[in-house]
């Protein structure tokens, strides 16, 4: 799994607390962007969809799916407060039982969408501040 953090303001909330997913629990504006941004690479996802920690976006390609997580590291309200704040994207595997045991899993296509999620921050003038592997 890759793990992207990052802080800005270009993500906050338009929506008010109480129609998040939890209070403080941003993403769906970041989900919604990294969306529209990678579709324009070629990189067709789907629409976000919600969790209780935040928003994700599918991708699929062949028999691997992935999930492309985006959420905040915010208290309740603070996304209200026109400051940046702190974000994370992840990309995990979504593995079938037979993929696991098959060790099917497609590591490069999670490097290529974790490299084309770092673009597109980048585009927009966001260095994240950290990028790791788990």
């Amino acid at each position: 799994m890759q793990r992207i953090e990052f802080e800005s303001a270009k993500f906050l909330p338009y929506l008010p607390e109480d129609c998040q997913v939890n209070p403080g629990a941003y993403g769906f504006e970041l989900s919604l962007w990294l969306s529209q941004t990678l579709m324009r690479q070629g990189v067709v996802t789907s629409y976000p969809l919600g969790e209780d920690w935040g928003w994700f976006i599918e991708y699929i390609e062949g028999d691997a799916e992935f999930m492309i997580g985006c959420g905040s590291q915010a208290e309740e309200g603070e996304g209200y407060e026109g400051k940046p704040i702190a974000w994370h994207i992840f990309v995990k595997p979504q593995l079938s039982l037979k993929q696991r045991l098959k060790g099917a899993a497609r590591p490069e296509i999670g490097v290529k969408l974790g490299r084309a999620i770092l673009a597109a921050l980048r585009a927009e003038g966001i260095e994240p501040r950290s990028e790791a592997a788990t």
